[in-house]
């Protein structure tokens, strides 16, 4: 499956002319637009420096539909800034080069669910779902072959699998060793949100209920 600019575009317009001011959660920073495709041999060329491929899904996303921009919550990072997010101050090399190595998490047990940031409730509906992977203490980058997309705000984010049997994969992090599986592959993760998005009624729900908290304030 591959994504259409065009599709994307009107279902994006729809939810702003419903949404105008941008209330919903995360749309003030996304404002529903896309940015602009990057050059498919800046892609590349991290690919081969670094020495592993993206999945082919979200490289047509970013050389063919958009850098970045609307999407979940805050949306989707422009390419340039997920190659920095996993990383701070002086680590950003060494983020890059973790991409290459698998992404390898094993399941997390029933006690590490009740000190887990994540719902004691969530992890009892669907336990097959939450992962932990926690590398050594002298570890620069917590995490192999996660390549960070975009945030749920917070210590939230979500990312994309690189490297390993699970490459093309999303999960949620609470960036403390924990993951939520979300979806199979980018274009699934993506599609799922405009479906939702494209919902007139879903819309209009949201937003009627952000006015309303609004209004509590």
């Amino acid at each position: 499956m591959a994504f259409c600019y065009k599709e994307i575009a009107a279902i994006l317009k729809q939810a702003h002319c419903i949404d105008q001011k941008c209330e919903l959660f995360g749309a003030s920073r996304h404002q529903y637009k896309l940015n602009p495709p990057i050059n498919a041999e800046v892609a590349r060329s991290v690919e081969e420096t670094y020495q592993f491929t993206f999945p082919e899904d979200y490289f047509q996303f970013i050389t063919q539909v958009a850098n970045g921009g609307a999407g979940p919550d805050y949306g989707i990072m422009p390419f340039e800034d997920s190659l920095m997010s996993g990383a701070y101050n002086n680590f950003q090399e060494a983020y890059k080069r973790s991409l290459k190595t698998p992404f390898a998490p094993r399941p997390m047990l029933p006690e590490e669910a009740e000190s887990s940031s994540f719902s004691k409730e969530a992890y009892q509906q669907n336990p097959d779902k939450f992962f932990i992977y926690k590398k050594g203490d002298d570890a620069i980058c917590d995490t192999d072959g996660f390549f960070v997309l975009g945030t749920h705000g917070c210590q939230w984010d979500f990312g994309l699998v690189v490297s390993g049997q699970r490459k093309g994969q999303i999960f949620t992090t609470d960036n403390e060793g924990a993951y939520f599986f979300r979806a199979y592959s980018f274009y699934e993760f993506y599609q799922q949100w405009l479906d939702w998005l494209s919902d007139k009624e879903n819309v209009q729900k949201e937003l009627a209920m952000w006015h309303k908290l609004g209004q509590k304030k």
